[in-house]
């Protein structure tokens, strides 16, 4: 069960990242944003109340909010540019995140250490990342990298949203921080599409629908669900070490879906990121 459950959370995961791509093509990042938290929150909601679990927000905890939006700058910063750089690409930047998280937990957290392990696992992500850019200084390529910047700071954000969720939220329903999350996304993406000119999607197009109920109710609901179940019944450092099939999937599946071309920097880069991630991912020494 272990492995079934894990395979279908990274493979709808990476998915999720030419399922972007096209609605990008469609729709402008931000309303993308905020139309798809408008699903998720929907869903979950609904969700919380088929459980009867406790819905509202907890009172006095001003680090409930703060995460909220620090969650959310992650897409402030990967939808703008993964609208300008390759879906495979985006996948790879953004699953930087558990690197990102392991060495700010390890500076900041009293008990989090790096191993020989760790840093092997750094060494090898870096260079990943090396590669990747190396391709569009000596091969060209349809991405930019103002496009690989934004995702890389919006991974940057995740690690940093990830270590503050660890420090101040323990012991809340991660199903209430999402729904909330969700919830928190729709003024905060709404107000920043105000500055483009809010443009209405043309739902009769099916890639428009098809794109943003995936992201909506696949990429954040039913994903989340299956993720909670796997947290809940198998230990955290189990589950984790299976993070770097996300960027592999998603360079293979953009690949499929979109032919994006997988050249040799792109088959390296993705290897040497994922190693990273499992490498880091498996650290016993560290703390769980």
């Amino acid at each position: 069960m272990f492995y079934l459950l894990i395979g279908v959370v990274t493979f709808l995961w990476g998915l999720s990242f030419p399922s972007i791509k096209v609605g990008l093509g469609l729709i402008d990042p931000f309303t993308f944003i905020w139309i798809r938290s408008l699903i998720s929150a929907a869903l979950i909601f609904s969700i919380i109340a088929y459980r009867g679990i406790p819905w509202k927000p907890p009172m006095g905890l001003p680090a409930f909010w703060v995460n909220a939006v620090l969650h959310n700058l992650l897409f402030a910063f990967v939808y703008p540019g993964a609208a300008l750089t390759t879906s495979g690409r985006t996948a790879v930047f953004v699953y930087t995140q558990p690197l990102i998280y392991t060495a700010l937990a390890a500076y900041f957290i009293p008990g989090e250490h790096l191993s020989l392990r760790s840093v092997l696992g750094f060494a090898a992500a870096f260079g990943g990342i090396t590669v990747l850019f190396g391709e569009k200084l000596f091969g060209g390529g349809s991405y930019s990298f103002l496009g690989d910047g934004l995702v890389l700071l919006g991974a940057f954000c995740w690690g940093v949203q990830s270590l503050y969720l660890r420090v101040n939220l323990q012991g809340i329903d991660p199903f209430r921080i999402t729904a909330w999350t969700s919830l928190v996304a729709i003024p905060m993406f709404l107000f920043l599409s105000l500055f483009q000119g809010i443009r209405i999607p043309d739902f009769s197009n099916h890639l428009v629908s098809v794109n943003l109920a995936y992201n909506g109710l696949v990429g954040t609901g039913l994903v989340m669900i299956l993720w909670v179940r796997l947290l809940a019944n198998f230990s955290p450092s189990r589950v984790s070490a299976f993070m770097f099939l996300c960027p592999v999937f998603g360079v293979f599946l953009s690949g499929f879906i979109l032919t994006e071309p997988l050249t040799v920097y792109m088959f390296w880069g993705v290897v040497l990121v994922a190693a990273g991630i499992f490498l880091v991912n498996t650290d016993r020494r560290r703390s769980s």
